[in-house]
């Protein structure tokens, strides 16, 4: 992203994707930024084009638009 297109849409967040410890990526979402819920089952996809399911642990706030998801194997 730009740095006009974060002047003019002010609002994003940084996912950082662990599942079971081991840092999966990370991931910018523009607008709003919905956390997942505690034991709900979340579905990444990493850059090789696969996907890793795994259950939502916790969620951390890194700062105030950054939060750490923590997966676990389903």
């Amino acid at each position: 992203m730009t740095t006009q297109n974060r002047q003019r849409n002010q609002h994003f967040c940084i996912f950082d994707y662990y599942l079971d410890g081991v840092f999966l990526r990370w991931q910018e979402v523009e607008g709003e930024c919905p956390l997942p819920v505690v034991g709900e089952q979340w579905t990444v996809d990493l850059e090789d084009g696969t996907q890793v399911t795994g259950k939502i642990e916790e969620t951390i706030a890194v700062s105030e638009n950054e939060r750490r998801i923590l997966l676990r194997s389903c």
